[in-house]
């Protein structure tokens, strides 16, 4: 069979990140700084050139896919498959708000990174994976030969692993920074080979 090609890139920097809140299922745009990373990123490399384009449907994703593609919005597809982890009642909290939410979130340190098992009326990892398995399964099905996924951090560690083999857990080990383009080549659902195209010079620091 065919060799394909999965691209998966991060959408662009939101003011979320700066301040430690997690957007998840909030909306944030992009913030200045993202755009610009993104102008940075196609004057190095140009536009990403992919047969299929599917998107998270939040703006952060949508529109990064937008300008890094230079495709018209009816040209992108969409899919609530890949949208970012539901952090449930955690998400557009600083720090300290998060910490006085109850029931109790715990948490498992990986690389140095804290990560939420139970973020209340959330996802859990596992439930995270079963969609990302989903999303996979359904891209599938499609035809074509080379997809950029547009995505976001949690959805695409946990995409990124699953590619790798990798479970749940061992798939935290290594974030996904704004704007990180890494390139997959399946032959029939096995992985053969995967390379990082792009990470920008200045990477936030994981929290």
């Amino acid at each position: 069979m065919a060799e394909r090609v999965i691209c998966t890139l991060r959408h662009a920097a939101i003011t979320f990140g700066a301040q430690e809140i997690i957007a998840g299922r909030l909306d944030p745009p992009l913030s200045r700084s993202g755009r610009q990373q993104i102008i940075e990123m196609v004057a190095v490399n140009g536009p990403l050139d992919y047969e299929r384009v599917i998107s998270s449907p939040l703006r952060r994703a949508f529109e990064t896919a937008q300008i890094v593609t230079g495709l018209a919005p009816e040209d992108i597809m969409t899919s609530e498959l890949c949208l970012e982890r539901d952090y449930g009642r955690l998400q557009g909290l600083l720090p300290g708000e998060r910490r006085a939410v109850r029931p109790t979130t715990f948490y498992v340190s990986v690389g140095g990174v804290k990560h939420s098992l139970n973020p209340p009326g959330g996802e859990t990892l596992e439930e995270l994976r079963a969609r990302v398995v989903a999303f996979h399964d359904r891209m599938l099905e499609l035809d074509w030969a080379s997809l950029l996924v547009v995505g976001h951090q949690t959805f695409l560690q946990q995409y990124h692993g699953y590619l790798h083999g990798l479970d749940v857990y061992h798939s935290l080990a290594e974030s996904v920074s704004y704007l990180e383009c890494t390139e997959f080549r399946l032959r029939d659902r096995a992985l053969v080979a995967a390379k990082r195209l792009y990470r920008p010079e200045r990477v936030e620091r994981p929290w």
